[in-house]
């Protein structure tokens, strides 16, 4: 049943110019997330609260900066299989994230909106703690499932791909 999932991924695995503009696309979200949380660090705004730290800082940065590479390396190689492991590691490093925020919550969810025109605040000042919380843990569990899904499907289709080029 999953055999032919992966027959099918492996028969995609090399990305047209359309998809490799999109690899492009999900790095500019990227960096803009991570434009905004830099925004609150060095502007000093309030979202972080005295007891964000250095490690706090690495691991919620770490991560998101991390998280530029997968699509990058699709990108510059036009393929999927080859971002894999990329996209393993960096869903184990966003897991260990969520999980950390969820027990250590060093945020101010009051002050979640100011990087931002004062015109653009509405689309996030409605997200609380308890939300921010609930998004933590649907990322914990959800990475958990997709970094499983993500390195079987890495070895079926290296299979699938190894033994097209063995023919």
């Amino acid at each position: 049943m999953l055999e032919s999932a992966w027959k099918k991924e492996a028969e995609k695995d090399k990305l047209n110019d359309a998809e490799r503009a999109l690899q492009l696309v999900s790095w500019i979200f990227t960096a803009i997330a991570a434009w905004f949380l830099l925004a609150h660090w060095t502007g000093d705004t309030g979202f972080y609260t005295s007891e964000f730290g250095q490690l706090d800082a690495l691991v919620l940065f770490g991560p998101l900066l991390f998280g530029l590479l997968p699509p990058l390396v699709r990108t510059l190689w036009g393929r999927k299989s080859v971002s894999r492991p990329w996209d393993i590691f960096g869903s184990l490093l966003f897991v260990l994230s969520s999980a950390y925020f969820l027990c250590a919550f060093p945020f101010d969810m009051g002050f979640f909106a100011v990087p931002l025109p004062e015109g653009m605040r509405s689309l996030v000042d409605w997200v609380t703690e308890d939300i921010a919380k609930v998004v933590l843990a649907i990322g914990a569990v959800g990475g958990t499932f997709g970094i499983g899904w993500t390195t079987l499907t890495y070895f079926k289709v290296k299979e699938i791909l190894e033994n097209r080029t063995k023919r």
